[in-house]
């Protein structure tokens, strides 16, 4: 009788475990607490809109790409078309002017000379490290003989571990002192990392798919199902149950409990192990790193829905604000737009589609939260706020809004249990590069973690090899050969 897997979560990292268990010949059920699969890879409908929640890049849309190959054997790519943006992101300064940061690293040096000349020799070796990064691809399957060949790429990442903000410092010029902080720097995240990215798109990579999150997941999904996989939607847990060291399944929140051999959480970490495990399942490592490890600040996600169709204007823009605006304790000084009025599944033919993603305390707004009248007091201002700041650019833009949504970090802790309302779980900082999370828990059997609280960073790929990871380590204690396929 084939041995029996329960997977907390239908994320990225969930779904990748449960079709590589059922490639491999075990039985599986998903546990989701909500109605739909995605987890944080989600959208949203209101009125004739789709609203994405997640994907603006993906790591592995080039069809030569490893990353590819292993998106394939998920379903994910299949029938999708990839959008690739020219640029990572443009910048307005001095009353309307642009600064464009291509991916092109050619074109991004002619961009950043024509601004400051004065810090040609930091342009120079800022635009000739993004096409190093471009040769070197995330490895999905790192073995100990990949350390020598991806040498020179750590070292990249190790000359870029500081934040944009700690870059902007050896500028010379201050107009690209001003402009690099918005586009680089993110709550003290790594340089690194958007360098890397920008490198993956100059190779051609890092396309965004048409459809968006949704339209990705459900493929996803689809290929779990059609192998047998069990999904049980609207389950919550509330306990991981365990026998003599042993994980042995979850209780629900209905009082139900399921049973199997193994048990894998693709949820969040800090429920999964405070909660769940009830804290008995850790040593002074794992709560050193809940304790001093920073978790990427949770999102305001405002998207409008618009009467105008916008698909032939800019993809984004990042401006700064004419009025600054608070959100609790942070000052909004610059705002940046995405455009998705291009993507005609996700927006509808003839009108227009805008998302902001503003960068918030998550302490403000889970007290806020306790007065509900003042929480959505708090997003309608927000809303008027945002619209103000876009109307510097589109004046018009108030009188074309057919809908507008406000998404606050307890709408992602509402939907899903992310600790902290964060999108990405850990902050890529210069302390988080180097460190490494175990899948496993000190004293705990059969039991695995899977997902963005196992590697810093975050992201879709992150799903994608944690959730196959996990499945293999299965294997390997099983004594079975691993085994994938595409469909």
């Amino acid at each position: 009788m084939a041995k029996s897997i329960l997977i907390i979560g239908s994320g990225i990292a969930g779904l990748t475990a449960g079709i590589y268990a059922r490639l491999n010949g075990f039985e599986v059920e998903i546990i989701e607490k909500n109605g739909t699969p995605g987890g944080l890879c989600t959208s949203w409908k209101r009125k004739d809109f789709i609203f994405d929640g997640c994907i603006h890049w993906l790591t592995g849309s080039a069809p030569e790409s490893m990353a590819y190959k292993l998106w394939e054997e998920l379903g994910a790519v299949q029938g999708k078309t990839f959008i690739q943006h020219d640029y990572f992101g443009r910048l307005m300064y001095d009353d309307g002017k642009i600064c464009t940061f291509y991916n092109n690293p050619e074109k991004l040096r002619e961009e950043l000379l024509r601004i400051a000349p004065e810090d040609k020799k930091l342009i120079l070796r800022l635009t000739k490290d993004i096409r190093k990064f471009a040769k070197y691809e995330m490895p999905f399957d790192f073995k100990f003989s990949d350390v020598f060949k991806l040498m020179p790429v750590f070292n990249l990442f190790y000359r870029y571990r500081k934040s944009g903000k700690v870059w902007a410092e050896k500028i010379k010029s201050p107009v690209l002192k001003k402009l690099f902080i918005p586009a680089f720097e993110w709550n003290g995240m790594s340089i690194a990392f958007a360098l890397w990215s920008m490198g993956l798109m100059a190779r051609g990579d890092g396309g965004y798919p048409l459809g968006g999150s949704t339209h990705f997941i459900n493929g996803i999904a689809d290929r779990y199902i059609k192998l047998g996989g069990l999904m049980s939607y609207h389950s919550e847990v509330e306990k991981i149950l365990v026998e003599n060291n042993k994980a042995i399944g979850v209780r629900l929140k209905t009082g139900e409990d399921k049973k199997a051999d193994f048990v894998i959480s693709a949820a969040d970490g800090y429920s999964t192990i405070f909660k769940w495990l009830e804290g008995k399942y850790i040593n002074n490592r794992v709560t050193r790193l809940y304790r001093k490890l920073k978790t990427i600040p949770p999102l305001v996600y405002v998207s409008l829905g618009l009467t105008k169709d916008y698909s032939k204007e800019p993809v984004g823009l990042t401006f700064p604000v004419e009025k600054p605006f608070r959100i609790g304790p942070d000052e909004v000084k610059w705002m940046t737009y995405r455009n998705y009025s291009f993507d005609k599944l996700l927006c509808p033919e003839r009108k227009g589609e805008f998302c902001t993603m503003i960068s918030s305390n998550y302490e403000y707004w889970e007290n806020l939260y306790k007065d509900r009248p003042a929480y959505d007091a708090e997003k309608k201002r927000i809303e008027e706020e945002v619209l103000t700041a876009i109307s510097q650019v589109y004046p018009e833009i108030r009188q074309q809004v057919e809908v507008i949504d406000v998404a606050t970090p307890m709408t992602f802790t509402r939907y899903t249990g992310n600790w902290k309302g964060s999108y990405h779980g850990w902050l890529m900082t210069d302390k988080a590069m180097a460190v490494q999370l175990s899948q496993t828990l000190p004293g705990l059997t059969n039991f695995y973690m899977a997902g963005q609280w196992v590697t810093p960073g975050g992201g879709l790929p992150s799903g994608l090899i944690t959730g196959r990871k996990a499945i293999k380590m299965v294997c390997k204690k099983e004594g079975k050969k691993f085994v994938s396929g595409k469909p």
